[in-house]
């Protein structure tokens, strides 16, 4: 920790020396591009970003620390899914049980996995009949049709509810413009992997819609890690369509509807670790999920209005048959979970400097569990059908002061049915100094999530289970050198979690029997160089613990580092990427008894590189994993290796 604020320190004592030809110029009006933490060029940033506030807002009036991944970064990045998007993240460790396809999760800035809330065009996507409300397969969301990925670290419960308890990460899929337009994209590689996409969208003033359909398929590899004697190879293929359609009828009026479907069949292992295969196990998921927002310009940059209904069904089924493996068992699972929402938006201009964000929001979740299963004790049934209603309101300000001073205060009441009222706010501002154009930011914010349904009635559950809280709060500074196109930040962080639901082996049930703290630094600098060259470097220092215990809490490095470069000369282009994790502590799972492990630090190199033969015809391929490096990122589970592929997109 010394050291890293040793570094901070001489960061800022280095900027206060150089020359003031390298800042930005003294009479620069503030644009919404140089003070975001982005990963794009500043040439291709969104202009705005919607996540933060609930509203369309220039990046650079957003105080809460966020990162844009936009479309050109997916493709530059030959980012086939929203888990390989989100690698490399300031403030996240991804991690996945196994091969494509296995269950995997988020923890942002040290917090749990199911206190990252996941949307997808502000509709939630975690799930509430799993074991802690998480929304695992991530590495099942296609980025086909994605127009760009907005990550905002730090509790955002006064405006999403629950558990937007670190973050939020909201997938925003792609709204065309005029003009037909379509593509072809066919990949394959390391695994026999192979996918195949296609896309067609039109549009005009009257209204426009985008189609996108893939398929992926892999014969995969051991996610029993291999290296411990396991040999069964995770097939994995995945089907997902989706469409979003807009009608214009009027300047006053805009109504959009967007589906997506997805299906996917898995050979999952037992376990992780020794004797974990299980060639007989599969998962078969389908998910659902479906929205309309209708907005109305009342009075014009007076007041505007916008009701939104979404549905989501995320429907999974677990099956397996006895073998002669010697951890094999019998199993007839279906875990179904579902959620409606209701949401009534209203946002007031009093005056130009003034906005109010107010609304009412309705939620509706259903969960079922209907699992036999036979681990040789005999067969045992987990039957559940239950749901929780919330219903919310909130009420948000947002005041803009000479362009230089930006500041959020909201709250938000929600009333849960399964444990009662919960009141979360937050307050944020940024401010930028006068001919430096230096942002200095922060936040304070308090977030809560809600018990899941099968903590709450499960075998294993307790209908008395309290929420989730924390309370988090963060501080940090931005700098642009407009002359020379670099960027650079850094944010402190800590948070605080209470009332953490946790398995208590003496009680064998779900209890509020946890505590924790998270805290930590996120610094980036970015560049260009030299013409066509961007290059990016992040770093997160990450102190999570267990206050009850005083252990380090379980998978989160202290250390993540990545590296970024790519060039773009004509029609071709190469990038280069560099993560680093440090080690971290686990835990084995043997005989219903826990063994501590530590995972080993490992760096990944992976390369890119394409051409655009013509305007309409790309050649692309990649490198992951260059140096066949050996690592975990779960104890047990298998990771890939050397992997390499390739393909080509059609543009129409």
């Amino acid at each position: 920790m010394l050291k890293i604020i040793r570094r901070v320190v001489l960061s800022a004592f280095l900027s206060s020396i150089i020359p003031s030809g390298l800042w930005a110029d003294p009479s620069l009006v503030v644009t919404p591009e140089p003070a975001s933490d982005t990963l794009s060029s500043a040439a291709t940033l969104p202009e705005v970003v919607v996540t933060a506030n609930r509203l369309n807002t220039p990046v650079s009036q957003i105080a809460n620390s966020m990162t844009v991944i936009t479309a050109k970064d997916i493709e530059q990045k030959q980012a086939g899914t929203a888990l390989e998007a989100l690698q490399g993240v300031l403030g996240l460790t991804l991690f996945q049980n196994g091969a494509a396809g296995q269950s995997s999760g988020i923890f942002m800035r040290g917090a749990d996995a199911g206190h990252t809330l996941v949307l997808m065009n502000g509709v939630p996507l975690n799930n509430p009949i799993s074991t802690s409300r998480e929304f695992d397969y991530l590495d099942q969301l296609s980025n086909d049709d994605i127009s760009q990925v907005e990550v905002v670290r730090g509790p955002m419960s006064s405006i999403y509810g629950t558990n937007a308890t670190a973050g939020v990460v909201n997938i925003i899929t792609r709204k065309m413009g005029n003009g037909p337009q379509g593509s072809f994209l066919f990949e394959g590689g390391a695994y026999q992997s192979f996918r195949e996409a296609a896309t067609a969208s039109a549009g005009n003033d009257l209204g426009n819609f985008d189609l996108s359909v893939s398929r992926f398929d892999t014969q995969g590899f051991p996610s029993a890690d291999k290296n411990l004697g396991n040999s069964v190879n995770s097939l994995d293929g995945n089907t997902s369509a989706s469409l979003r359609v807009g009608v214009l009828p009027s300047s006053e009026m805009d109504n959009s509807f967007f589906a997506r479907y997805s299906q996917a069949h898995t050979n999952l292992p037992a376990f992780g670790g020794s004797g974990g295969d299980d060639p007989n196990f599969f998962l078969d998921e389908r998910l659902w999920v479906s929205g309309t927002q209708s907005k109305w310009d009342i009075w014009k940059d007076v007041w505007e209005q916008s009701l939104s209904l979404s549905f989501t069904d995320d429907l999974q089924k677990f099956t397996d048959d006895l073998s002669s493996y010697a951890n094999s068992h019998f199993e007839r699972g279906v875990y179904e979970g579902q959620g409606a929402q209701v949401s009534w938006q209203n946002d007031i201009h009093p005056w130009k400097e003034e906005t109010l964000v107010a609304g009412l929001q309705e939620q509706q979740e259903w969960g079922r569990v209907d699992d036999t299963t036979d681990y040789g004790y005999g067969l045992s049934q987990a039957l559940i059908q239950s749901t929780a209603t919330t219903g919310s309101y909130f009420l948000e300000s947002q005041t803009t002061l000479l362009d230089r001073f930006f500041m959020t205060l909201g709250g938000r009441l929600d009333a849960v049915s399964s444990f009662g009222s919960q009141v979360t706010y937050r307050a944020a501002a940024a401010y930028f100094v006068p001919g430096l154009e230096t942002k200095i930011k922060g936040s304070y914010g308090t977030g809560f999530t809600a018990p899941s349904l099968y903590q709450l009635y499960s075998p294993y559950g307790d209908p008395n289970l309290k929420a989730e809280n924390s309370q988090g709060w963060d501080v940090g500074v931005e700098q642009s050198f407009t002359k020379t196109g670099m960027k650079m930040g850094a944010t402190y962080f800590h948070n605080s979690f209470t009332n953490l639901i946790d398995f208590d082996p003496n009680t064998f049930l779900y209890n509020n029997i946890g505590s924790a703290l998270t805290e930590g630094w996120e610094l980036f600098f970015s560049a260009k160089p030299l013409p066509g060259l961007e290059c990016r470097a992040d770093y997160t220092y990450t102190w999570a613990v267990n206050l009850d215990t005083g252990d380090q809490l379980v998978r989160r490095p202290q250390d993540k580092a990545d590296l970024s470069l790519g060039y773009q000369q004509g029609p071709g282009s190469v990038g280069f990427s560099f993560l680093y994790v440090g080690d971290r502590p686990d835990v084995a799972f043997t005989n219903f008894t826990s063994t501590p492990k530590t995972l080993a630090a490992y760096a990944l190199v992976n390369l890119t590189t394409s051409y655009a033969l013509d305007d309409h015809f790309k050649l692309f391929g990649r490198m992951d994993n260059l140096f066949n490096t050996q690592y975990e990122e779960v104890y047990g589970y298998g990771t890939p290796g050397l992997s390499v592929y390739v393909g080509t997109k059609v543009s129409l």
